[in-house]
């Protein structure tokens, strides 16, 4: 389970810096208050929305945060494979976007007076969906983590691969809010088949990060 000690490690480090959890939670709040302002009438998607750009500004941080601070070395010389410090990132995130997820749905519904009919099934797609998300963007990571643009470089990449999710979880959210459940079953199993297969992808390139 060494995976799990690298989850608990940048755990460990994000809460005590606070850093991304501070920023992505704050960048939320000001687009809830932002659309607020400026949308009468709320659509599902502006809540997938709020976690598109807040997970495309946080979750990537995992693996750049190492090459940053030069711990990726470390890691290379480490008795750890490539294959658990990607599934390691990839729990560290989830965290991080269960706890992004239990504090903006609340304030979003708040916000908007607006409540899903089937409340426990738009919870599941939009975690199913930001797991997809946090999976699409940790393995993209891997692939440029040796670009000197890669900060650039990822939004670039990760917009016209996520595309599929987008897509998905909008349909199968706006479904579960509005109770009509017919065909839900669709993109739900595009969310899921599209995680594993990108869940593959980085298992089979997360080496190459790890050769010089």
């Amino acid at each position: 389970m060494k995976f799990l000690k690298i989850a608990i490690k940048d755990l460990k480090t994000e809460f005590r810096t606070k850093g991304t959890v501070n920023f992505l939670f704050l960048f939320a709040f000001l687009s809830i208050m932002l659309f607020s302002a400026t949308v009468e009438k709320p659509e599902p998607a502006l809540l997938w929305i709020v976690f598109i750009f807040a997970g495309m500004l946080g979750y990537s941080r995992a693996f750049l945060r190492e090459v940053e601070t030069g711990t990726l070395e470390a890691l290379k010389i480490s008795p750890v494979s490539p294959s658990s410090v990607l599934f390691g990132k990839i729990l560290y995130n989830s965290v991080i976007m269960l706890m992004l997820e239990a504090f903006v749905i609340p304030v979003f519904m708040a916000v908007f007076n607006t409540y899903p009919k089937n409340l426990i099934l738009a919870v599941a797609v939009l975690t199913a969906g930001n797991l997809a998300f946090v999976v699409v963007s940790s393995s993209l990571s891997v692939l440029v983590i040796k670009s000197r643009a890669r900060e650039l470089l990822l939004p670039i990449l990760l917009f016209p691969v996520v595309f599929p999710v987008i897509i998905s979880t909008v349909q199968a959210f706006s479904m579960a809010v509005s109770g009509n459940l017919d065909g839900i079953q669709g993109p739900v199993s595009v969310i899921l088949g599209f995680s594993a297969s990108m869940l593959a992808v980085g298992y089979l390139t997360i080496d190459y990060a790890f050769v010089e």
